[in-house]
């Protein structure tokens, strides 16, 4: 009987092939003759039992757990980090009254502790029997060899482990580039480089299914007084909000990029309606924003370009947004 889903580590290792780990305790206890061939963890102040033998006079179960606060023959092994052999308990003064002894069966251990690759312990490798035992000086040593198939399958655990932590890290590292690459790092609005490539990849799908979109082109208006008046703290806040007030209110499928300091572009996947989007896009930029005790607030400029018609090209497409902002910009200061 052999269980590694909740004692060799957190999160059980799917590759690590414990049958020998079973055949071990197996042939431990044939060739000790003893009641039990036994793996033991220490963990979290408690003592576990990894694998024991399927011989039929075997005591212990696997799973069996027993606290640090009990006297025991494995946690005299924590202790001293080194092999233990009581030949017979009931005889010897230390251990004729602790509880595997007066409340159990143990009457004799053989005990070798088991480490990871880093020194630090493990468990325990041991034969515990129902009698007493003299085991000759090569039994004594065949164990201490017996324990190596252990230390060397957590090696390979051990290895497992830091390769996992390795490609964790990695991922989480080439994440972190392509958000740098793709995103701005402010607003966490797409960057020009993302921006590119899902134009080109609307102008792939609208040429493929003779379809149209559009891209909306705005630039903040009254922003350069807010960074004058209030510092750039305020101004990055008004940026931000900004960017998470239109990511609301465009939908899933658009893609908001900031492609300057207050200039943002909106990639639609659908023709729009000019009037419609820019008085959508002006309530939801125009709403008053907190900082502190002061509320401020920004307009915008919107210029609108639609595929095919105003262009067929990225540069195409962003050029007349461009001009088309401009247009509303230079209409806004006249109104104004």
């Amino acid at each position: 009987m052999i269980n590694t889903s909740n004692c060799i580590i957190e999160h059980p290792i799917e590759k690590l092939n414990t049958e020998n780990w079973q055949k071990l305790v197996n042939m431990m206890a044939e060739l000790f003759d003893a009641a039990s061939g036994v793996i033991v963890q220490y963990r979290q102040q408690s003592f576990n039992v990894v694998a024991t033998s399927e011989n039929t006079n075997n005591f212990l179960e696997v799973n069996a757990t027993w606290p640090w606060d009990i006297k025991s023959f494995c946690r005299r092994i924590v202790e001293t980090n080194d092999k233990l052999y009581v030949k017979n308990a009931l005889d010897d003064d230390e251990w004729a009254h602790v509880p595997p002894v007066v409340d159990g069966p143990v009457r004799s251990y053989l005990g070798y502790p088991l480490l990871w690759p880093d020194g630090s312990l493990f468990g325990s490798f041991c034969v515990i029997d129902s009698k007493a035992t003299n085991y000759s000086a090569a039994l004594e040593k065949a164990l201490g060899q017996l324990k190596l198939i252990v230390e060397n399958d957590l090696r390979y655990v051990t290895q497992i482990i830091e390769t996992n932590e390795l490609l964790t890290e990695k991922i989480s590292q080439e994440k972190q580039l392509k958000k740098l690459a793709l995103y701005d790092q402010l607003t966490g609005c797409a960057n020009r480089n993302l921006l590119i490539d899902r134009v080109d990849y609307q102008i792939a799908q609208a040429q493929r299914n003779n379809s149209q979109f559009s891209l909306v082109y705005f630039d903040l208006d009254r922003f350069k007084p807010i960074n004058d008046n209030y510092g750039h703290q305020c101004g990055d806040l008004v940026l931000t909000n900004i960017g998470k007030e239109v990511k609301a209110a465009v939908r899933e499928t658009d893609t908001l990029a900031r492609v300057g300091g207050d200039e943002f572009v909106i990639v639609m996947n659908k023709k729009i309606k000019n009037d419609k989007i820019k008085q959508k896009l002006l309530e939801t930029i125009e709403m008053p924003i907190q900082y502190g005790d002061v509320t401020v607030s920004v307009s915008a400029s919107i210029g609108i370009a639609s595929y095919p018609n105003d262009g067929k090209t990225v540069e195409a497409l962003l050029a007349a947004a461009d001009a088309n902002m401009y247009s509303d910009k230079a209409k806004n200061a006249f109104t104004n």
